[in-house]
């Protein structure tokens, strides 16, 4: 398990084991959104790493992180530090990652590397560091109970399924509630054209109020209301529109 952006539009992939031995791998999946990706090797023998619960990580406990920092010459660096903080959400290229927050060392070069508690568990993978002149030891890793469910989902599907009604939408504010009198909900800014809510009959400025009877007024609610649901499932929205609501059924759709 790596991550996606050290694979990204690589022609050939090695795994250097301990020793030296360079076995060719070969790339099962990737999932961009989460920065995920897996490779596999025909090799015998392997110590397999022992994985963590992510969500028993606690703020101060220690962190180590193995890597490889600067490339292959430095390989199997171990830094050591804390958990500075758990559930950091940050946004890079326009995509939301919720991540744990250590100050030990991470250098370009570790992306795809273990974060390790004072057990030996992975309870995270090194994915990403801020850094500048006024600031030094914020590095990010993608918890292990968020990697590990992906990593699955590739071994067995080769790619990630995500529900999804192809929509632009944003939340319902006060200022728009009062102003043109919409109840509180999400209201819908664009369509995808032959998504999954352009076929259901959805049109602009919709409100979706509630999904299976479940309200949704966040956009984090309705990302949990869908991810409950698979790729072609139907699902009942309750929806406002000019003034009237009723109940549309959705079939849930590939989301790109």
């Amino acid at each position: 398990v790596t991550n996606n952006h050290v694979v990204e539009n690589a022609k050939e992939l090695y795994v250097i084991l301990e020793g030296g031995k360079e076995v060719e791998a070969k790339l099962i999946g990737t999932d961009p959104a989460t920065d995920v990706a897996v490779v596999k090797i025909d090799e015998p023998n392997l110590t397999v790493a022992k994985l963590g619960d992510s969500d028993k990580v606690k703020q101060g406990e220690l962190a180590v992180a193995i890597g490889n920092p600067l490339g292959h010459d430095l390989a199997g660096t171990v830094t050591v530090g804390v958990i500075s903080a758990v559930n950091r959400t940050l946004q890079v290229d326009g995509r939301e990652f919720k991540l744990l927050q250590t100050d030990a060392a991470i250098s370009p070069g570790n992306s795809g590397g273990a974060l390790v508690n004072s057990n030996g568990e992975v309870i995270g993978m090194n994915t990403m560091k801020m850094s500048s002149g006024a600031s030094e030891g914020l590095g990010f890793a993608i918890p292990s109970n968020v990697f590990i469910p992906i990593a699955e989902q590739l071994i067995k599907n080769g790619r990630i399924e995500r529900p999804g009604l192809g929509v632009v939408v944003s939340e319902v504010s006060d200022e728009l509630a009062k102003e043109y009198g919409y109840p509180k909900g999400i209201i819908i800014v664009q369509i995808a054209r032959n998504g999954a809510a352009d076929k259901a009959g959805l049109l602009p400025n919709d409100i979706i109020l509630a999904i299976e009877g479940e309200k949704v007024t966040t956009l984090d609610q309705l990302k949990a209301a869908i991810n409950k649901h698979k790729v072609g499932d139907i699902i009942k929205l309750r929806v406002w529109r000019n003034g009237k609501e009723f109940e549309l059924p959705v079939k849930l759709q590939q989301l790109e």
